[in-house]
């Protein structure tokens, strides 16, 4: 599938990162009947972008990027995709509206993730670009409520569930991370600035060191919104590389906050999931796991 600039229809600007969220966010615009116009961001976004009208951008390229985003007159835009921060100067090409906006993304940069895109959004904004959220372009990568895949968590399950969450969203307050694992009623690992996936592998080195048993009947990883946190940036997913993760580190399941996080490769997934006996729950923080 690739697009022309001439098609027809409201154009949207998806900011590239890693992973499948940018495409997917691609595609479901188009059978929205938007049209895409993707900026991948050097050294993070794949080359699957080309499939669609594209540009690849360095960090600080601020005033090109906002010049083709209008001469193609867009005024909605999304954040998509996984992104490392900078860690040298060398990393950056800052032409003139970049080096404007330098002091101020720098000073961003020193704090959580949360803060950082909001900044950003805000950058977006002034230029006349509305940011929206994955979740209003493709509603269905959005996790419901109940069994999304597997088994329906027994009790133990549920405890193991309800202490990750709550670890969660005491992490998500301070803007340091959106996951936790919890089994034996204790929670065991929690997300910081290195991710998801080094969490998990963290909890997998526990395993085979023997801090861990050896099997789990009730370990979970939980992924919940950070409180406060904008719908639009940065919302919590999952994707097939997850529950690979999670099968490596001898968890049961996983639980998600429901209409907060995303499925990502939705079919893929549930696929993965019900193959390897692992379950995927949405909850919600009112009542959390109906233990009926």
């Amino acid at each position: 599938m690739t697009l022309k600039n001439n098609q027809s229809g409201e154009g949207i600007v998806i900011i590239a990162g890693r992973g499948s969220l940018p495409i997917e966010l691609a595609v479901g615009a188009v059978e929205a009947g938007k049209v895409p116009f993707l900026v991948g961001i050097k050294g993070e976004a794949g080359p699957d972008i080309e499939r669609f009208d594209h540009v690849y951008l360095a960090w600080g390229q601020m005033g090109r990027m906002f010049k083709l985003i209008k001469e193609r007159q867009i005024s909605k835009a999304i954040f998509a995709g996984g992104v490392s921060r900078p860690t040298s100067i060398k990393q950056f090409k800052l032409d003139w509206m970049g080096a404007i906006s330098a002091p101020k993304i720098f000073r961003l940069m020193l704090n959580g993730d949360n803060t950082l895109l909001s900044g950003l959004a805000g950058i977006f904004e002034q230029q006349g670009v509305q940011m929206v959220g994955a979740h209003n372009v493709v509603p269905n990568l959005v996790a419901g409520k109940g069994v999304i895949a597997g088994k329906k968590p027994n009790k133990l399950q549920c405890t193991s569930i309800e202490k990750a969450f709550g670890a969660c969203k005491q992490i998500g307050a301070l803007d340091i991370g959106q996951a936790a694992v919890a089994e034996q009623g204790k929670v065991i690992a929690e997300e910081d600035i290195k991710g998801t996936d080094a969490m998990i592998e963290r909890v997998t080195h526990m395993r085979t060191q023997g801090r861990l048993p050896k099997s789990s009947k009730d370990g979970v990883l939980v992924k919940a919104m950070k409180p406060g946190q904008d719908m639009r940036l940065d919302l919590p997913a999952i994707g097939p590389d997850t529950i690979a993760g999670i099968v490596r580190a001898g968890l049961c399941g996983i639980g998600l906050e429901a209409g907060h996080t995303l499925i990502l490769s939705r079919d893929e997934t549930l696929k993965a999931a019900n193959a390897a006996n692992i379950f995927i729950f949405g909850l919600e923080s009112e009542n959390m796991v109906d233990r009926k």
